[in-house]
């Protein structure tokens, strides 16, 4: 999926052909540690040598010919291959191939992967030696300087939704299974979850999950309570019975605390409808694919790195990738078309515009999933899905949503007539 990119194809060295009876001389040595090693040597017959190895910024030069193809340039693990040597009556010679190993250039010792720049994941370590990775170590909180960062002292640092209640996964730091009460950037308390900490959707403040039968705590009768009113999960709404809970909503936009007399309610989402939540940013690409007047087939929407993304729909993962840096400022190669972060969900309700069909949500460029989030795992409406980035064939930040609808039972993938403008299923 590329968006807004430029490309080109690097060719690689094509094997010397002996054409002709006579071949003069060989391929020029190449020397490492020279600029430019081993130039070809001058073929009086078919074709002229080919430039030599080296594992320094450019490969040797092709030889000259006087016949139809000039040399093969020579083949680097470094920037740029040699050039292909001049051929008189026909083509020049072929262009020196390059290394796609991220250390490829790079001096001996720890670099950040955005200092490499190519496909390197801009979230590790690499140790080069002699142009080649000898060592990767992935940093959960970023690299810098060469060395991974260091997670905060204090995770309620990252509390940037404001003061109230996290868990550790929605912070990305500290411990997962514990429930932060942060207050101006700072820990006032915590709580460690015996049962785990439960990340709730966009104005829901993250709790503990229950332990136990929150209707026990029922002290109004039978009836429908939030969770938090009864010691129970505040985004779910229980059916109380006799003390005991008989049946449970999850709540998409959160549970509602209705007056006493008045049995508590999940809030609305849509109108009632099953529709799909917008993600935040600022348009920067519409979709206009498949007799729309163009071939982007999702909307863009620009976004700081980290900005978290919650699941439009409820549904489950299908699929996901992780690991990928940004290519849009090396150049987009064909390396990098594919080469993106993103999670792809399966909608529980279908497509909510055409009964009886599947519907997927994809979101691309992604920088990193929360814990607890991966394939087979069920998300509800709102809840924190991922974090957005910039990765694959990106010119900046940006979250790109995707949608596509097929019959029951198939599966689809990007960028097809199958997928749908994203804004005509938006929560009005």
């Amino acid at each position: 999926m590329r968006d807004r990119v430029f490309s080109g194809r690097a060719r690689g060295v094509k094997a010397a052909a002996l054409v002709g009876s006579l071949w003069l001389v060989a391929a020029g040595a190449g020397c490492s540690g020279d600029d430019g090693s081993g130039t070809g040597g001058t073929g009086a017959s078919a074709q002229g040598g080919s430039g030599g190895t080296t594992t320094s910024p450019q490969g040797g030069s092709g030889g000259v010919t006087t016949s139809p193809q000039g040399g093969s340039g020579g083949t680097t693990t470094s920037p740029q291959g040699g050039a292909g040597g001049a051929g008189a009556t026909g083509g020049g010679g072929t262009g020196g191939s390059t290394s796609t190993d991220p250390c490829a250039g790079a001096s001996d010792g720890k670099h950040c992967g955005g200092e490499l720049g190519g496909l390197a994941d801009h979230n590790s370590v690499y140790t080069c030696t002699g142009g080649s990775t000898t060592g990767v170590q992935g940093c959960a909180n970023g690299c810098k300087d060469a060395a991974c960062i260091q997670p905060p002292m204090d995770p309620c640092a990252n509390a940037n939704a404001g003061n109230g209640a996290y868990c550790g996964a929605s912070l990305g730091a500290g411990d997962p299974n514990t429930l932060y009460q942060c207050q101006n950037g700072a820990t006032a308390s915590s709580t460690v979850c015996a049962n785990g900490c439960k990340v709730q959707p966009p104005g829901v403040a993250d709790s503990c999950k229950p332990s136990g039968d929150p209707c026990v705590n029922a002290s109004s009768g039978n009836g429908a309570y939030c969770g938090e009113t009864i010691a129970g999960d505040p985004a779910v709404l229980y059916n109380c019975q006799n003390g005991a809970t008989a049946g449970t909503t999850a709540c998409a936009a959160g549970c509602q605390v209705m007056p006493p007399g008045t049995p508590d309610a999940c809030k609305p989402v849509g109108g009632g409808q099953c529709c799909l939540q917008k993600p935040p940013g600022v348009l920067t690409q519409a979709y206009s694919a498949c007799g729309n007047g163009g071939v982007h087939y999702g909307i863009d929407l620009g976004t700081p790195i980290g900005t978290p993304i919650y699941a439009g729909m409820s549904g489950t993962v299908v699929s996901h990738a992780l690991g990928y840096p940004n290519c849009y400022n090396n150049g987009c190669s064909s390396d990098c078309w594919n080469a993106f972060n993103y999670v792809k969900i399966k909608a529980d309700c279908g497509d909510p515009n055409e009964p009886g069909k599947d519907f997927f949500i994809y979101y691309l460029h992604i920088d990193a999933l929360p814990a607890g989030i991966g394939n087979g795992t069920h998300v509800d409406q709102g809840q924190l899905l991922a974090l957005s980035g910039n990765s694959g064939c990106s010119s900046g930040p940006h979250i790109h949503i995707e949608t596509a609808s097929v019959p029951a039972g198939q599966s689809t993938g990007l960028s097809t007539c199958k997928s749908q403008n994203p804004a005509a299923h938006y929560c009005q």
